[in-house]
């Protein structure tokens, strides 16, 4: 299964490469993984170029947000402008996080739920957050819900949900909608990802 990433990202300096790192590590790797600069005023956009330089399926585009303030918003629109620079050659698409550590098996166990159920529409892991040394389950995270930090998602399902919408709890709308049209939510408890810089 052919499976694109696109990455919204304002001044990640601090992690980009570590997750950029773990994603040429992968198993499968991604066919395309598209960074959308976010008027990054750091270091972001030379990080990403070098990577880009190394790994041809890495590439970024560059985005001056509007002036919206609703929370959602300014990461969904991002997305947005990185799904524009992308055709459609894929099986499923991520929305991902600039800040996380994936498993080098993480999207070959994704592919392989979105292989063994048709029905099958969003899958993802969990994330997981240092504390005092340890990585523990971040506490937004629920068994039923993919947090938006690392959602994957079948192509057909995308579609049938008119995409993502860019608005305050965007990531428990798509969900709603899934269930909506029948289709499955996967959450995979064995796919630790490590959230590097949490929200909440």
């Amino acid at each position: 299964m052919n499976y694109y990433i696109i990455i919204p990202t304002y001044n990640e300096e601090k992690f980009i490469a570590l997750t950029l790192q773990s994603l040429v590590e992968q198993t499968v790797l991604p066919s395309k993984v598209v960074v959308v600069n976010d008027n990054s005023t750091d270091k972001t956009a030379e990080i990403v170029s070098a990577f880009a330089k190394e790994y041809p399926f890495i590439s970024m585009v560059n985005k001056n947000s509007d002036a919206i303030h609703f929370p959602g918003s300014k990461v969904i629109q991002a997305f947005q402008k990185g799904l524009e620079s992308l055709d459609e050659n894929y099986d499923f698409i991520v929305k991902a996080d600039a800040d996380l550590i994936f498993p080098s098996n993480y999207f070959e166990t994704v592919i392989q739920h979105f292989k063994s159920d048709s029905r099958i529409g969003m899958a993802g892991g969990f994330c997981y957050i240092e504390k005092n040394g340890n990585w523990i389950l971040e506490n937004l995270t629920d068994k039923d819900h993919i947090r938006g930090a690392l959602k994957a998602y079948r192509k057909e399902t995308f579609k049938e949900i008119g995409g993502l919408k860019p608005a305050m709890g965007w990531d428990t709308v798509d969900e709603l909608l899934c269930k909506f049209y029948n289709w499955n939510i996967k959450t995979d408890e064995s796919l630790h990802v490590k959230h590097l810089k949490p929200t909440g």
